[in-house]
């Protein structure tokens, strides 16, 4: 809960904390789980303040997203990758965002490329349709 409070804040360590504390969405314990689940969609996804109900425009989220895969550690993309495929699942991130990371993909290069792909291949494995469209395949 500190992270969600220091995002809003715009505290640099907020970002830091919560890759951190992802570490928690391995725990055995469903609770920790799902407050942990609670806190990425707090920061990463939602607008401040609103507990989680309204998400931020689809190129903040992609964008957050980006950010976060982009910087992240080994271990740290393992736990954003159970975090967005929970997250998929339960239909939470909006089919939008994941047309703005394919244009990001197609079309960009470097580090946003790679963390793009990355974040679709995350996407891909809670829900094929992700990469399974033949509109994309060229």
């Amino acid at each position: 809960r500190f992270f969600v409070q220091a995002r809003h804040f715009q505290l640099p360590c907020a970002v830091t904390g919560m890759k951190r504390a992802l570490a928690l969405m391995w725990s055995s314990e469903q609770s920790i789980r799902d407050e942990v689940l609670k806190a990425f969609v707090d920061v990463f996804i939602a607008k401040p303040g609103t507990d989680g109900s309204e998400l931020l425009p689809d190129h903040d989220i992609a964008k957050n997203l980006l950010v976060l895969s982009g910087k992240s550690s080994v271990s740290e993309l393992a736990s954003v990758e159970e975090a967005v495929i929970r997250l998929v699942k339960e239909d939470r991130i909006p089919a939008e965002v994941f047309l703005i990371l394919w244009s990001i993909a197609s079309k960009g290069s470097g580090e946003a490329r790679a963390a793009a792909l990355q974040l679709l291949s995350m996407g891909a494995g809670a829900d094929r349709t992700i990469v399974d469209s033949k509109s994309r395949i060229k």
